[in-house]
């Protein structure tokens, strides 16, 4: 049988299950909140892309017009 030689009392701790989870990362309702916000962003600038396009606007300019609207002031 070996033995080792404990160097501190948090490696002394090791064996709680608590001690081996890192830091507590967001809930599950925080995590699809935070997906339900993305795609409602997303969809509102997809439909504001599709607005300026249809009044006869490049592509290029709506898909820059929408990226500053949304995106610009964050």
């Amino acid at each position: 049988m070996s033995t080792s030689t404990i160097s501190s009392y948090d490696e002394a701790l090791d064996f709680y299950p608590e001690a081996k989870r890192g830091a507590p990362g967001p809930n599950l309702l925080k995590k699809i909140r935070l997906v339900w916000e993305a795609m409602s962003e997303a969809h509102a600038a997809s439909r504001r892309y599709h607005e300026l396009t249809a009044r006869g606007m490049s592509p290029d300019e709506a898909a820059t017009k929408v990226f500053s609207e949304h995106y610009g002031a964050k």
